[in-house]
């Protein structure tokens, strides 16, 4: 087997799936505290649609399942037993769009894929206008890509072959000019270049390039690449890929470096022996997912891929950092700088902070969520928000759709 190997390896005793991760689903627990599960085995789906299954990343027994308001799902919790059987899975019997399916809904890999507008988990219904792979990182300390997919070539290219045949649309990978992953051509997949900074790396700047959706209603799919690599690893090997690449970053690092870990590790677990000592650190997922250290359940995230721990003093509490104030929004070059690429970034703003609907609409809203927004909540001197915003935006355009 590939990969592994090239990345030193960080065990955890726990390991959580976390709600937040995928939006909008209602989750329908398939087993109970103290059920043994194995790793790649169904433990939710969702009530709606409940062909989409959430699988274990690891073999183990269901410790906790932690619920919020509404009796919403924070976390299931999985003590980890390296003992305990793993899942087989067999590989699609044919080629057609209905087994590909077939074979990502079984295996869990459907809830990797994310759509525009919006950002849910897509319905396994319908129709994409195209499909994309990110394979271009958004994050400057998140692990290269390069040295990852190439570690794992063979799965990434065999996962490739497979999201060209899940729909009709166009199956693009989006990647770094000095960079083009290598897969089979025969799979009809087109390569796409993006530079830029930090926003060559997100989905919404891909979209906005390759298949604007504007008014149209039309409806584009994404995927990340260690998603990509791990859809691969259930092909060539039949089993769950268990473990994930990230990142140690930040002053508070004794060591920066990347891991191999376990998918949905305990964060405490991952960096025990690895701070500075007398620091007193928050957790900083990256520029887009920030929360302090001690916040429970702390578990990596389906798609995280850094852990940028810094010292409390370098930046404001995670409580600030998501205030609301409608104070000045200045416009200058600097905000258009900071904006997602093709669209007009202080308009924008203006009409997220009125929740002018129709105006953010006509601005681009449909092909952006939080992420791409991230910088200009950091970049405007009015503190506001605009994840947030956009996303009261983005629901209330979801009930009219």
């Amino acid at each position: 087997m590939s990969g592994s190997s090239n990345f030193e390896t960080r065990e955890s005793s726990q390991l959580g799936m976390l709600g937040r991760d995928y939006r909008g689903v209602h989750f329908e627990l398939l087993c109970d505290t103290g059920d043994r599960v194995r790793a790649g085995v169904a433990v939710m789906r969702d009530a709606r649609r409940p062909d989409i299954l959430f699988t274990a990343p690891a073999a183990g027994r269901v410790a906790r399942v932690v619920r919020g308001a509404r009796r919403k799902l924070v976390a299931l919790q999985i003590e980890v037993d390296a003992s305990c059987e793993v899942a087989e899975l067999a590989a699609p019997a044919g080629q057609d769009q209905a087994a590909q399916r077939a074979f990502m809904l079984a295996s869990g890999s459907w809830a990797s894929l994310r759509t525009r507008p919006f950002g849910n988990i897509p319905d396994p219904a319908t129709q994409p206008a195209a499909v994309l792979i990110t394979a271009i990182e958004s994050e400057p300390m998140a692990p290269p890509v390069a040295p990852v997919i190439d570690a794992f070539a063979a799965e990434f290219s065999a996962a490739v072959t497979m999201l060209a045949r899940i729909s009709s649309a166009p199956l693009f990978i989006c990647h770094a000019p000095e960079y083009r992953p290598a897969f089979d051509a025969a799979s009809g997949a087109r390569c796409k270049a993006f530079t830029g900074g930090a926003a060559a790396g997100l989905p919404g700047r891909h979209i906005q390039a390759l298949c604007p959706i504007g008014l149209a209603g039309a409806e584009v799919w994404h995927i990340g690449y260690q998603e990509t690599i791990a859809l691969g690893h259930l092909l060539l090997h039949g089993r769950p890929w268990a473990q994930r690449i990230v990142a140690l970053a930040g002053d508070a690092v004794l060591r920066p470096r990347c891991l191999a870990v376990t998918p949905g590790a305990a964060l405490g677990e991952l960096l025990e022996g690895e701070l500075q000592d007398g620091s007193q650190p928050i957790l900083v997922g990256g520029n887009l997912d920030r929360q302090p250290l001690a916040t429970e359940p702390a578990f990596l995230g389906a798609s995280q891929r850094l852990l940028k721990v810094i010292r409390a003093v370098a930046e404001p509490a995670a409580d600030d950092i998501g205030a609301l104030d409608m104070g000045a929004l200045i416009p200058g070059d600097w905000l258009e700088a900071n904006g997602p690429p093709g669209i007009y970034a202080v308009p924008l703003m203006r009409a997220l902070q009125l929740g002018d609907v129709e105006r953010a609409r006509e601005l681009g809203a449909l092909e952006l969520v939080e992420e791409d927004v991230a910088a200009l909540s950091r970049a405007c001197v009015s503190n506001s928000n605009y994840g947030l915003l956009l996303r009261q935006v983005l629901d209330q355009l979801e009930s009219s759709y």
